[in-house]
């Protein structure tokens, strides 16, 4: 088991790896083609809306053929082909067919591959933690790294590396055992009306997703200007890869850590917590004046959307009805992290160009203040 547990920290550190070489420097790409700020937001909201598309209609064919390897594989070849060509377009249209293909792959992939660690083996499901922390330290590293190679071989580079690392990944998955992915049964309850019916009635379920919709939606606009400032501040790409390295590296402690955590503090106080450290770390951004105030900001990361990542899906399962455990959890995820990166992006670079990115900051930490109220209002009632 030890040997299939490792093979997956192997398989999380290249994937992640391979995946930073674009999603890092997405943002930083379309500001070097001087595009605005809300042409940004718009072309990167269209990953997130064709993810939703591609995760569901990849979960389908999942159920379908029962199983889970083989459809990975033809999603990363697929994603790995998009991204080279993505750089070879030279006309607008052309940008925004490909990122939305490679939205389409990239969140498939990333769904993908959870459900083989989750549906392997119930040991390995318990080590999950440890396992998707090696997947940090892989983007932490890949972003430094393609970050000094883009300075010095400039943005062609992308496509090359991105094929190169995409081989290696298929090569050590290979010999990875398949998880047969399982058709549900009849007790379980499709999404329909009547389920939305059920869960819009449940108020500790509604103010749930209520609250992580308002801290993802502060967190995608987070990213996206993060990196928009550090070129703003005549920053290099190796800066951006240095915030992307901190960020990811603080991932790690909480990932590995999670069980105990969640064993020593009530879930309701750590989403207090949470949407607190949102809030300042958006505060923090609005007045930040240079490069390194940046890169020092995503340490927060630790205390913000780590506790996040690892919550989330343990609140919504505790407020659900057991009949609609899965289809809370799809749910939620549609909403609280698809749907408000889509309104995020494009509403932020909207705004941004209208009021400039600093006030845009100081209208987002509102967000997050309420979330912070929302969150302790739970907390009391849980």
């Amino acid at each position: 088991m030890a040997a299939i547990i490792n093979r997956f920290k192997y398989i999380y550190f290249v994937f992640y790896f391979t995946i930073a070489i674009f999603a890092g420097f997405t943002v930083p790409y379309l500001t070097n083609l001087d595009f605005s700020n809300t042409k940004i937001g718009f072309m990167m909201s269209l990953l997130y809306f064709f993810g939703i598309l591609g995760q569901s209609l990849a979960g389908y064919i999942c159920d379908l053929k029962g199983t889970i390897k083989r459809i990975f594989f033809t999603c990363m070849i697929l994603l790995s082909i998009s991204v080279f060509l993505f750089f070879k377009m030279s006309t607008e249209w052309g940008l925004i067919i490909f990122i939305s293909t490679i939205g389409f792959f990239q969140s498939s992939v990333f769904a993908l591959l959870d459900s083989w660690v989750l549906e392997s083996h119930e040991v390995v499901k318990k080590t999950f933690g440890p396992i998707r922390a090696f997947g940090s330290i892989g983007w932490g590293i890949s972003t430094l790294l393609v970050g000094r190679l883009i300075d010095t071989f400039g943005w062609n580079i992308i496509g090359k590396l991105y094929i190169a690392f995409t081989s290696i990944l298929l090569l050590i998955s290979y010999k990875a055992k398949d998880a047969k992915h399982e058709v549900h049964g009849k007790e379980a309850h499709p999404i329909n009306f009547d389920s939305l019916k059920i869960l819009g009635k449940n108020r500790d379920y509604v103010s749930l997703v209520v609250i992580f919709f308002l801290l993802y939606f502060s967190f995608h606009a987070l990213g996206m200007f993060s990196v928009i400032l550090i070129d703003d501040f005549g920053g290099t790409k190796t800066d951006i890869g240095l915030f992307w390295l901190l960020a990811a590296f603080c991932e790690v402690p909480i990932l590995l850590n999670a069980k105990k955590i969640m064993q020593r503090i009530k879930p309701s106080l750590l989403l207090i917590a949470s949407s607190f450290f949102f809030f300042i770390r958006v505060v923090l951004t609005a007045f930040a004046g240079s490069v390194i105030s940046i890169i020092l900001l995503s340490i927060l990361q630790m205390f913000s959307f780590s506790i996040l990542i690892f919550i989330s899906k343990y609140l919504i399962d505790e407020v659900s009805p057991k009949n609609l455990k899965t289809s809370s959890q799809t749910i939620a995820a549609a909403l609280s992290a698809g749907l408000s990166a889509i309104i995020s992006l494009n509403l932020s670079g909207f705004i941004a160009d209208k009021i400039g990115i600093q006030n845009m900051l100081i209208c987002l930490s509102s967000l997050c203040l309420v979330a912070f109220v929302l969150s302790i209002k739970f907390h009391r009632q849980a």
